[in-house]
């Protein structure tokens, strides 16, 4: 099939595929669109490069002044990045993500994309990548390769990459499981508040509460900063790394079912 010409110039695109994947090439793009071809990225870049690479930077300045040892001053510096990546990482998806369906049901753009030959299931994983990977990229990869390169400039010292690679999974994986969360409550509210309000919450919930449950942590993402930090020292996985690991795994791609299927029943 080839692409019509309509008035003003503008191109036509065929759209292609069958059930979920009809439509989803194109709203896929539209997505990435909006974090990629506009400045979007270069602002949520600077913000995430900030908080976190620039504690670094406090520590190498301060640690002239307090005599400690380089490999004092890396664990500092491994201390400090890992527990703000991991607070702005999953605060910073709620915010950005809980008006990414609520707001286009609002503004009546979800029923007008919804009124094309797209699916549903093709609306909400569109919506699901394009924000994973848009996270994945400037959240967690360019800080981490640049905690990376300030360690070792200032200290000779640097994650291994076999144990940074696992952290750096570990981390998505927490991320993913804020970003599942927030679209589901996205098809299940209709205003932005309760979604904060439960992401953030469970965020928070689990810095306050998570080392005082014994049980209720190894079946949600709560433990998984404390490994991330681990490994960033060069510590190997307790026993226990895998029931948190598999239930957030879960979590998430029950979080992406019930969006799917809550969508899949929203009157337009």
């Amino acid at each position: 099939m080839t692409a019509n010409t309509v008035a003003g110039g503008r191109t036509l695109q065929p759209v292609t595929g069958r059930g979920w994947r009809l439509g989803f090439a194109n709203m896929l793009a539209n997505e990435n669109g909006k974090w990629w071809g506009t400045r979007r990225w270069l602002l949520q870049l600077a913000i995430f490069v900030v908080l976190t690479n620039g504690l670094v930077l406090i520590v190498a300045a301060s640690g002239g002044r307090s005599g400690q040892t380089p490999t004092q001053l890396f664990g500092e510096a491994a201390d400090a990045f890992t527990g703000v990546l991991n607070v702005v990482t999953c605060i910073g998806v709620v915010v950005m993500a809980q008006g990414a369906i609520i707001g286009e049901k609002q503004l009546g753009t979800a029923a007008w994309v919804m009124s094309k030959p797209a699916s549903r299931a093709g609306f909400v994983l569109a919506k699901l990548i394009a924000y994973g990977l848009a996270l994945l990229v400037l959240a967690l990869l360019v800080p981490t390769a640049l905690f990376a390169a300030e360690t070792y400039f200032f200290w000779g010292a640097a994650p291994a990459l076999a144990p940074l690679l696992t952290s750096l999974a570990l981390v998505a994986l927490h991320v993913a499981f804020y970003l599942a969360l927030t679209l589901m409550l996205g098809t299940l509210f209709a205003s932005r508040g309760p979604v904060a309000a439960i992401g953030v919450g469970l965020f928070i919930g689990g810095l306050i509460l998570g080392g005082s449950i014994p049980v209720l942590p190894y079946f949600l993402p709560w433990p998984l900063p404390q490994l991330m930090y681990g490994l960033f020292l060069g510590n190997s996985l307790p026993e226990s790394w895998a029931m948190p690991v598999i239930a957030t795994a879960v979590w998430t791609v029950l979080f992406i079912v019930i969006a799917l299927w809550r969508f899949g029943r929203e009157e337009f």
